[in-house]
């Protein structure tokens, strides 16, 4: 808030301590000096009036999200949320179970992909500020969000929460989303630190990097949301570092985030965390938010850390230091300040924002022959087809999942913005083997540990399930028997339809199976080899229906159905109607049972028969549009063939608006790849050396990420890092570089001149990559040291200048400890994307 207190207020401080409704500056960390010092005389007092009890209930969950207040001294209950791209619905105090409320709608933005897909911080900022205000209007304190963590592995399940592959890009975006969070009198929580850069066994890998890829790749986004972010709280990774959880690794918390970078906020844990009370009171955790025990007693932080701290083990003044965090994040953000921000929430202008993110971020990959946009007058009809034609993307994905009023489905949109006048012809195209899961979004059971729709599974010893073995939970209705035992299975879950209608049920397995709706036996066989077979289901939208299916076998089973709404057609069908179509819209991609919290992808491949389907349709309507909805790298067998091709990530509420816009003109893409499109996943690094895998991640690549690796390897990705066309076309022209830059200089200025060659207002990224000529160590070709997004209406020509630091020519020193920055030439490239460098030059730095 960064208010001007007054004497009476100073003065009300000191003299009305155990009044809940006194004034106490909000300010941020970067607030003024006073307002600091006047926090910093509050927590000393509040600290001392605490007793070893009250303190320690400031340090461990007291419901799922939630930590304990002291009523007698005005500190109120601590409130988190789950939402790094919107609010998350409320659940329930001690499970995961919906609160069932009927309030809780929130904006739901598009994904971090999608608005690091729009290379403009301000456009992070206008995400920050709606998440924020939408948090402090359901009277949230923390928000856990923003997500930095890279994607260095492009199956990773959670890279559409994440702000792409680069650190610089990454450490640009995310400072103005936490300042723009905290604005609104709310922290943002930056998760996962560090090197969260997998599903796969994400409790026990172990990430072993060297010291110079941890500092110059993995670290950089969160040390900017401390430094220049100001962020309030810090969620540590599930993961061990070089052998040690993340939350109570003394090298990463106590030596780099609170010593190093001065953090001055609050470290807390994700949900079920892998640590023990001494390590983790020693070594810099300050919050513990979920462990698997019955009771909040229990914790590390709870029962055992007070028996701890009596018994001499661990000093009270280690428990002193923890609660000063907590208590300034308190007084920062106003939870004793009665004229704290209200918020807002689920407002028309946060759609909008909602919408203009996504706007900014749709990337048009190819275009040949300018197929888009489409020239409305023209459409007599449009065929659509795709699984993510008429899917909504909200309420999946795991801990990310929104509640939102309303979204847009990219056919909504377009029957949106064509009205009447145009025929939208819409089916499902598919194949005689396809069998999809059932979605997530029809699943009300939740994961005990993350929240997020799961089957659970319950193991037996015996074929007539009595003799009960084990429990597990599953993200998705389809099963594969890991070994060669057979497996006696409860697989169960309870499902909520979202229209009424028939639902052609469809169970595929090889075993013995009976699969049961309510306690009736609908489905019945038993089979060496895959069998497949389907039951028509009248079911009622909105209706809890339990499903259970007893399975015994080896081998596998998928369970899914086609839900009201689609129109499935066979080859035959579906070509036809693409050979009379004016065009033909795609939309490929993923949904959240494959991009989600959980799981990481075991391949590139686009799930079900899309290739196949998207290679038909190429060979039949010159005018196929290929529309992608994913957060994560697919391959594409096909690309070569397409005249065009769209990413539009996760939109958000307004996707499909914003899509229909685009693909007919009325907005100018401008969104530019924040990840690497791969031609294949063989080429990727950690699958290329062998370092992906259940025990430890080695990082073996080293600092070369994304497409560092594809430029050193010289293997050529479908689209690179940075690249995203425009209806208009862009000179970049007029390079200068100041050169001889001495230590004393710390800034180079590099200026080029950007025009506007065509004949549609437009936006251009002009990205400057950083080569040093000779070094040392071994350094990428090119490094992503600036960038500028600039919108230009035709023939419009203006300057952009982008300075480089001397942090930006420097490499980690592992004999020094230190950024080392060595004399010599660094060469400049000024382009469009990683592999479109339209202008070069090269300084001497000569110390």
């Amino acid at each position: 808030m960064n208010k001007v207190f007054s004497l009476m207020i100073s003065m009300l401080l000191v003299v009305s301590c155990s009044d809940r409704n006194r004034r106490v500056d909000s300010a941020k960390p970067h607030g003024s000096r006073s307002s600091e010092q006047l926090i910093r005389a509050e927590v000393a007092r509040l600290l001392s009036e605490l007793t070893l009890e009250e303190k320690i209930s400031l340090l461990h969950a007291n419901s799922k999200f939630s930590v304990a207040g002291v009523e007698r001294l005005g500190i109120a209950e601590m409130r988190m949320s789950d939402g790094p791209h919107g609010v998350r619905e409320e659940i329930s105090r001690d499970s995961w179970e919906s609160a069932n409320w009927t309030t809780d709608f929130a904006t739901y933005l598009p994904p971090l992909t999608a608005t690091a897909a729009s290379w403009d911080p301000e456009v992070a900022r206008l995400h920050g500020g709606v998440l924020g205000a939408e948090a402090r209007h359901r009277e949230k304190d923390i928000i856990l969000g923003p997500g930095v963590n890279l994607a260095r592995l492009p199956t990773y399940g959670r890279n559409f929460e994440y702000l792409g592959e680069d650190p610089f890009l990454a450490a640009a975006l995310v400072s103005p989303i936490v300042q723009a969070i905290q604005d609104n009198d709310v922290a943002a929580c930056v998760k996962h630190y560090a090197l969260n850069t997998q599903e796969l066994e994400r409790w026990t890998v172990d990430a072993k990097p060297d010291e110079r890829t941890l500092r110059e790749v993995y670290l950089p986004a969160f040390e900017a949301a401390v430094k220049e972010g100001g962020a309030l709280s810090i969620m540590g990774g599930y993961n061990r570092v070089d052998g040690i959880n993340a939350n109570q690794n003394k090298m990463l918390v106590n030596d780099i985030l609170k010593g190093e970078w001065g953090f001055d906020g609050v470290l807390l844990t994700d949900w079920h965390v892998d640590i023990n009370t001494f390590d983790a009171a020693m070594n810099g955790l300050d919050v513990e938010m979920g462990t698997r025990v019955p009771t909040y007693g229990e914790y590390y932080f709870a029962d055992a850390l007070l028996e701890e701290v009596k018994q001499g083990n661990i000093a009270e003044s280690v428990v002193d230091e923890k609660v000063r965090r907590i208590l300034g994040l308190q007084l920062r953000i106003g939870m004793m300040d009665p004229a704290r921000k209200t918020g807002e929430r689920n407002t028309e202008k946060h759609h909008q924002i909602a919408r203009k993110i996504i706007e900014q971020g749709i990337v048009l990959l190819q275009n040949k022959n300018q197929v888009l946009p489409l020239e409305k007058p023209r459409l007599k009809r449009v065929l659509v087809l795709g699984p993510n034609a008429n899917l909504a993307h909200g309420r999946g994905g795991g801990s990310s999942q929104v509640k939102s009023s309303y979204e847009v489905t990219p056919l909504q949109g377009l029957r949106n913005a064509l009205g009447e006048d145009v025929e939208i012809d819409y089916m499902r195209a598919t194949g005689d083997t396809e069998l999809k899961a059932i979605a997530s979004d029809y699943i009300s059971t939740r994961h005990g540990g993350s929240g997020t729709p799961a089957w659970q599974i319950h193991f037996f010893h015996d074929l007539e399930h009595s003799q009960y073995k084990s429990h597990n939970q599953w993200p998705s209705s389809h099963y594969r028997v890991e070994g060669e035992e057979k497996q006696h299975i409860n697989f169960a879950a309870t499902i909520v339809p979202l229209e009424t209608g028939e639902h052609l049920l469809q169970l595929k397995a090889a075993g013995k199976v009976d699969f049961l709706v309510d306690g009736q036996s609908v489905i019945r066989f038993e089979s060496e080899s895959d069998v497949q077979r389907a039951i028509p289901l009248q079911l009622e939208a909105g209706k809890a229906y339990k499903f259970l299916l007893r399975y015994d076998g080896s081998q596998q089973f998928t369970l899914g159905w086609e839900a009201p709404g689609l129109k499935v057609a066979s080859k035959e069908e579906y070509l036809a109607a693409a050979k009379t179509a004016d065009a033909v819209i795609y939309f490929a991609g993923l949904n959240h049972d494959y991009d989600r919290e959980g799981q990481d992808r075991s391949d590139m491949t686009l799930p079900g028969n899309q290739d196949e389907v998207i290679a038909n349709l190429l060979g039949v309507n010159a005018k196929t549009i290929v529309f992608i909805v994913a957060g994560s790298a697919v391959e594409m067998p096909w690309a070569e063939a397409a005249p065009a091709i769209v990413w539009g990530w996760y939109g958000g509420m307004e996707a499909g608006n914003a899509y229909a816009r685009m693909l007919l003109g009325e907005l100018n893409p401008s969104g530019k790849m924040p990840i690497t499109l791969p031609v294949k996943y063989e080429h990727t690094a950690p699958i290329a050396l062998n370092d992906y895998n259940e025990v430890e991640s080695r990082y073996k690549e080293g600092v070369f990420i994304g497409y560092r690796w594809f430029e050193k390897q010289y293997i050529q990705p479908i689209f690179p890092f940075g690249h995203g066309l425009s209806y208009t076309s862009f000179e970049i022209s007029g390079l200068h570089v100041r050169q001889n830059v001495s230590p004393e200089k710390d800034v180079v200025s590099v200026t080029v001149m950007v025009k506007n060659t065509g004949d549609y207002r437009g936006a251009e990224v002009v990205q400057l990559y950083l080569g040093d000529a000779e070094a040392s160590v071994e350094r990428p070709a090119k490094e992503l040291k600036g960038f500028k997004k600039i919108w230009l209406d035709p023939g419009e020509e203006k300057p952009v200048i982008l300075n480089l630091s001397k942090r930006d020519l420097a490499f980690w020193d592992i004999k020094t400890k230190g950024w080392l920055v060595e004399p010599g030439v660094f060469n400049v490239f000024v382009g469009a994307s990683v592999q479109d460098i339209r202008q070069q030059a090269s300084f001497s730095y000569q110390p």
